[in-house]
């Protein structure tokens, strides 16, 4: 499970697009509402994003 701030990078549908994770949503399943850098909010599962701290270890 994420926490709310976490900073994210989509990787499925605004692939490349960047976000912040801002809650958990009451779900039984792990989605999460991530406001994305051109201002929209999106409820998304964890196969459409990876956390921009992951990015930078799979990159160095």
């Amino acid at each position: 499970m994420l926490e709310p701030g976490t900073k994210i990078v989509m990787t499925k549908g605004y692939k490349g697009v960047k976000g912040v994770i801002t809650e958990r949503t009451d779900s039984p399943f792990e989605f999460y509402i991530i406001k994305l850098d051109n201002g929209i909010h999106i409820v998304v599962g964890p196969s459409a994003f990876c956390s921009e701290e992951d990015l930078k270890d799979t990159q160095a």
